[in-house]
């Protein structure tokens, strides 16, 4: 980023700005290089300024959550990267509604849920994310989507107006949710029902114990690298075309679950980006099936998973 700019946006920003902030260690895959420059908004006031300077520079951004599910280049983002902070990762219960802002963590939603006795969200209690990420995502796991209990949720768009949409308002679907792809979400409400304290916890570790048995937690990834493809599963088709423990660089498909890549201590974004490709080629020249990357790509020029077919 020039210089100029850089400084201008710092002294006309809301909160403090940090440059040449290293990313690998704010990403669940210890990957990548650094962002041009970094912002912790800790209000929605903050953010909603912050987002107005953004946009009114032109400059790149990306908004950032727990890390997971992403895979940021090696040269890192040459724009600014904004966490949410402070009172945006807040979570608060009325009865049987949790409201939460961006940056609260699904597992704290869980708890706090479990906590007041609240049921109907104990399947998202493994997933690394945050209440932001995840509604981006769709979020979900065993049978459950974060959708699902969903009301409605606040949202800054990219021409900086609030707007509030109900769920019926977002066209939800696996692992999409397309209404939301260029807003920022300030504020989501769930309505959940009444449950039994121990019962929903009981649930939660059960769900955890799930996820420990059959998914590599013992190594950095990004989650599930692949969308599930119709009416089969991804790591069925990479275990088949015997992808199960190719090693490109440092990364690795995992022995225990095909469907992830794992960052074995020293990845580089470009081993898991040939890692991808090469999946994608195998399983497409044996199945005639594209899988398709459910991790996004961060500081990317064009598509870095893109195959020739």
């Amino acid at each position: 980023m020039d210089s100029k700019l850089v400084d201008r946006i710092c002294r006309s920003a809301p909160c403090p700005f940090r440059r040449d902030e290293p990313l690998a260690l704010r990403t669940t895959f210890r990957i990548g290089g650094s962002a041009a420059l970094f912002a912790e908004p800790c209000s929605a006031a903050d953010l909603l300024k912050l987002y107005h300077i953004v946009r009114t520079e032109q400059v790149s951004y990306f908004h950032l959550g727990l890390g997971s599910n992403i895979l940021i280049s090696d040269d890192g983002f040459n724009g600014i990267v904004i966490k949410s902070g402070g009172e945006l990762n807040r979570i608060e219960q009325s009865k049987t509604i949790l409201t939460a802002g961006p940056g609260a963590r699904l597992l704290d939603l869980t708890a706090s849920a479990a906590l007041c006795g609240l049921s109907g969200i104990e399947a998202l209690s493994g997933i690394p994310g945050s209440v932001g990420g995840g509604l981006y995502m769709n979020a979900g796991a065993y049978g459950m989507e974060i959708s699902d209990t969903l009301i409605e949720l606040d949202i800054l768009t990219r021409d900086n107006r609030i707007e509030t949409l109900c769920r019926d308002d977002i066209h939800f679907g696996y692992r999409s949710a397309p209404e939301l792809q260029d807003a920022i979400v300030l504020e989501s409400r769930y309505r959940l029902t009444v449950g039994d304290r121990a019962s929903v916890f009981r649930e939660m570790r059960r769900v955890w114990k799930l996820r420990r048995a059959k998914q590599p937690l013992e190594y950095p990834s990004a989650g599930s690298v692949f969308k599930r493809p119709p009416n089969d599963f991804a790591g069925r088709l990479i275990e088949a075309v015997g992808g199960k423990g190719l090693t490109i660089g440092g990364a690795m498909v995992s022995l225990k679950h095909a469907g992830f890549i794992v960052n074995m201590g020293n990845a580089k974004a470009s081993d898991v980006c040939a890692l991808v490709k090469e999946i994608r080629r195998r399983v497409y020249e044996k199945f005639h099936v594209l899988l398709e990357p459910e991790i996004k790509t961060v500081g990317f020029n064009g598509d870095p998973f893109e195959i020739a077919i």
